[in-house]
């Protein structure tokens, strides 16, 4: 829980439209007034954001979305109901009042409601929405600790709540409601199965992702082939890292070897933590076991493209 110090402390800087860092259940958030101008534009150039890349808003328990959208489908309100607080964002046509800056000039806007108490207690005092994209530069490992983003912004921000480790560990499902059959525009913590015992959907292209520039880059490996590919690399006295389904199936002083769960939930948890760990070492390669292709994965397969190289 966060103290009442430093939940004034955090509500005065909002205020002021300076930003604040906290946890969510997802990552790390990054957030400012989404009403004031000042606040909006220091997240993008912080972030090193293009601003034609909308920021999504959090809202409190209590939110009022008539303040934000121009109407609410029927099954905006069903998913809201199922998965809010939660780690689901719900696209929806913006009213006019709400900030071009903020959705990067297009006029529709991303809303969630996060399920985590620090977030949740500084919504409530604040009163109002928070722009709050996930607390990294563009490009960068999502932040799922408080030494996460103290590696980014340390000494650029006036207050990071330290939350301990995010439960969930990877981003919101992305699904926009302004179309008559929901589209999911990316895929993270619920998964398509989640969304399918409430409504029919379609997939969004652009749900496939970009490659991304920034280390770490992966390479994923089969099963079948890890093995040969990890003797091939210590053949060549390279350093690696290896994201394996499993126990320890290879020792050497040049190899860490790291266990990953064989459930799709609680590798999500962990995956980030372990792929900053891995970026902070000296690697030539790192490996990753291939995950199933099953529809519990498609989220964490979705960020495994992502960095791979």
């Amino acid at each position: 829980m966060i103290t009442i110090e430093k939940l004034s402390e955090a509500v005065k800087l909002l205020k002021e439209g300076k930003l604040v860092a906290f946890p969510t259940e997802t990552v790390y958030a990054l957030a400012g007034d989404a009403s004031n101008l000042v606040a909006v534009q220091q997240i993008f150039a912080l972030k090193e954001r293009p601003i034609n890349q909308p920021l999504s808003v959090l809202l409190a328990k209590e939110y009022a979305l008539q303040e934000w959208v121009c109407d609410i489908p029927p099954i905006a309100e069903k998913l809201a109901q199922r998965f809010w607080p939660g780690p689901l964002t719900l696209i929806f046509h913006k009213k006019k009042s709400v900030l071009p800056a903020l959705t990067g000039g297009q006029n529709k806007i991303g809303l969630r409601v996060p399920d985590h108490p620090i977030a949740q207690a500084i919504l409530e005092a604040f009163g109002a929405g928070l722009a709050a994209p996930s607390a990294n530069r563009s490009s960068h490992l999502s932040p799922t600790q408080i030494e996460h983003v103290r590696q980014e912004f340390d000494n650029k921000l006036d207050l990071i709540i330290d939350g301990g480790a995010c439960a969930i560990g990877i981003e919101s499902t992305i699904i926009d409601v302004t179309f008559a059959i929901p589209r999911i525009l990316r895929l993270g913590a619920i998964s398509l199965e989640d969304v399918k015992s409430i409504t029919a959907y379609e997939i969004e292209e652009s749900i496939i992702p970009q490659r991304c520039s920034k280390k770490p880059l992966l390479k994923q490996v089969s099963k079948q082939e890890l093995g040969p590919f990890i003797d091939r690399y210590l053949k060549q006295h390279k350093i690696l890292t290896v994201f394996g389904l499993g126990p320890v199936k290879k020792k050497c002083k040049n190899l860490t070897w790291i266990s990953m769960p064989k459930d799709a939930r609680h590798y999500g948890k962990v995956l980030y933590k372990y792929l900053h760990e891995a970026e902070q070492q000296v690697n030539d390669e790192i490996l990753v076991e291939s995950v199933p292709r099953l529809k519990a994965w498609i989220g964490i397969q979705a960020i495994l493209d992502k960095y791979s190289a």
